[in-house]
This record gives structure tokens, C-alpha cells and sequence, in this order.
């Protein structure tokens, strides 16, 4: 389970900022603007997704840019139900994070005795 977790998880800090960013961008819109804005967003937001993936989630660098530009297309789609996918990966980041700092940490020995 704990491996799962990892391998689907965003950090939260991730999911909680595009899910914010995404509820801001959702505007109805007849003239299309907002659809070309969601998708500069979506782009902008790809890099530091995979940064914060790679060195505070601590994922592997092709599985943080896979999730990176999978949160960024996600973004771009203006609409406000990605964000349900987003918040659930991020829940099960939140519970990978929690799951790592339970384990019991080898005891060190003593290079002296």
C-alpha cells in the first residue's frame, strides 16, 4: 500500500496550490480567453510541480516530470473537475508522507562495542 501511495502521490503543497489555482482560473467564459489563459497557467506550472515532486516528495525524476506535466494538462483544462482528480492524488500523497514518518527507524549500532 505504502509503495502505491508513493507512486500515485502528489505533495500536498502541490495538489492543495494547483487545486487553488485551478478554482481561480474556472470562469465561465464565451469569448475563449479563459481557455488560452488556463493553458499558459498549465505550462507555467509544470517545472515547479516536477521540482517540488522530485526534491520534497523525493520521487524518481521521470516519474516527477510524468506527474508534473500530467498536473499541468490537468490545469489547462478549464474547468474546475481535474481538481477532483488533483485533490485525491494529493490526499494520497498526505497519507504516503504520514505512512513514511510512522516507520520505525533502524536502531544505530555502536562501531565501538
Amino acid at each position: 500500500m505504502k509503495k502505491f501511495l508513493q507512486t500515485i502521490g502528489l505533495d500536498p503543497l502541490v495538489a492543495f496550490a494547483v487545486v487553488a489555482i485551478d478554482f481561480m482560473l474556472f470562469a465561465p467564459d464565451s469569448t475563449g480567453v479563459g481557455w488560452v489563459i488556463s493553458c499558459i497557467v498549465g505550462l507555467l506550472l509544470v517545472l515547479p510541480c516536477i521540482m517540488l515532486q522530485r526534491f520534497s516528495f523525493g520521487d524518481k525524476w521521470m516519474i516527477a516530470i510524468a506527474k508534473g506535466v500530467i498536473v499541468g494538462i490537468l490545469t489547462a483544462i478549464p474547468t474546475p473537475l481535474p481538481s477532483i482528480v488533483t485533490g485525491a492524488v494529493g490526499v494520497a500523497g498526505l497519507l504516503s508522507q504520514i505512512n513514511r514518518k510512522q516507520l520505525p527507524q533502524p536502531e544505530k549500532k555502536d562501531a565501538g562495542n
